[in-house]
């Protein structure tokens, strides 16, 4: 294994575990200590934010990859403050500290990953690193929730064992630290700076499918914790245990997705996955069964966030490649921006309604455009350079 290939592995685990343990644990600590579906959509909104504002601290980097290191460390700091400050104000500090870690990683992971798109075969490595990122994200959820039930077996407060189980992402993101920093220094070495800074509309229309699909599905799985507790009443550790399901379900999508794209092309499997996705929610929108509900939660999540990884490479690719890394943070900043406002959208359709209906109607309305608008970009033209 290559250092590149070492290092973006390792940091995807990292990054994977920490994310979905404060997916996991940030609301049910929030329902814990008596807040409302409203706050938790807001802080879960505040992180997401956060995503937007890391990602424009990239325009200070030397090289767009310095951002998977720098994320790191901030994603670890943010989950030490989350652990050692009980202030309710302290959460969102350590909200917005872990997010600012996101934006960061996100956008070294793009640009590194971004030099090769448009060449052949490049949606695989958006999809192998994805996919690593998730199987992150399943393994963090699952030692959260188990972390949080061992607590309790021992006599813990609840409050205090949701708490500490934000550890598991701190240590996980100072892991990933030594191998990101060695592949660092390989890749910067006389290497000239990168100061590029797209007008903040600029690929607006390339980025749209993929601005609906983590709208839609960034309201819909950030704020299933809140839902399963709230709704089915589901303990810490069955909250964890489906979102290790969920995370699962976007591992197999994304291979499925990859492998479909490789014979039927990208445009046509990113738009039939979507539009199953979109019918897969508008059933759940009427559910209300539990394990329907985790079912068709899943089935989403593997239609939709499979193609995420084909759907970036594919506007990726009709740029120029100068252009990616400055695209690269604009559309980022744009994607978090998104998900933060369906999020804390989501949250107070949850607060002021007896049943998710109305978030689910729209997440599935979403994600039915977004497979429309990748009809029409998917359309386009790769980038090829004009000859003279």
């Amino acid at each position: 294994m290559t250092s590149t290939r070492r290092a973006l592995v390792a940091s995807a685990l990292g990054a994977g575990i920490s994310y979905s343990n404060l997916a996991v644990a940030l609301p049910l600590l929030v329902l814990a200590e008596h807040g409302s579906a409203l706050l938790a959509g807001a802080l879960l909104a505040a992180n997401t934010v956060a995503f937007s504002l890391g990602a424009l601290l990239a325009l200070a980097l030397r090289r767009g990859e310095s951002g998977v290191v720098a994320g790191l460390a901030c994603i670890a700091a943010g989950d030490l403050l989350l652990i050692a400050a009980p202030p309710r104000g302290a959460l969102v500090v350590g909200a917005l500290v872990h997010g600012c870690g996101m934006g960061l990683f996100w956008v070294g992971v793009q640009a590194s990953l971004g030099r090769r798109s448009g060449e052949t075969g490049s949606q695989r490595a958006f999809v192998l690193q994805y996919v690593v990122y998730i199987a992150g994200s399943a393994t963090g959820a699952a030692l959260t929730g188990g972390t949080i039930a061992v607590l309790r077996a021992l006599g813990v407060a609840h409050a205090t064992s949701i708490r500490v189980s934000f550890v598991i992402g701190a240590t996980a993101a100072l892991l990933a630290v030594p191998s990101a920093l060695v592949w660092l220094r390989r890749t910067t070495e006389g290497v000239p700076a990168t100061r590029l800074r797209p007008p903040p509309l600029r690929g607006f229309a390339l980025q749209l499918p993929d601005l609906l699909l983590v709208a839609a599905m960034g309201m819909l799985l950030n704020l299933a914790p809140v839902v399963l507790s709230d709704d089915f009443h589901f303990t810490p550790l069955a909250v964890g245990i489906v979102s290790g399901a969920v995370a699962a379900a976007k591992i197999g999508g994304s291979v499925t997705a990859g492998r479909v794209a490789h014979t039927a092309g990208s445009r046509r499997t990113v738009a039939a996955m979507l539009a199953g996705s979109a019918v897969a929610a508008a059933i759940l929108a009427g559910t209300h069964q539990a394990y329907l509900y985790v079912f068709l939660t899943v089935a989403t999540a593997f239609l939709a966030i499979g193609v995420w990884p084909i759907v970036v490479d594919g506007a990726l690719a009709r740029v120029s490649p100068e252009e990616r890394y400055g695209l690269s943070i604009v559309w980022n900043v744009r994607e978090y921006a998104a998900i933060a406002a369906t999020t804390a959208l989501g949250g107070y359709l949850l607060d002021v309604s007896a049943r998710p209906t109305l978030l689910l109607a729209l997440a599935a309305a979403l994600l039915a455009t977004a497979a429309v608008s990748a009809l029409a970009v998917l359309g386009r033209p790769v980038y090829a350079p004009r000859t003279a």
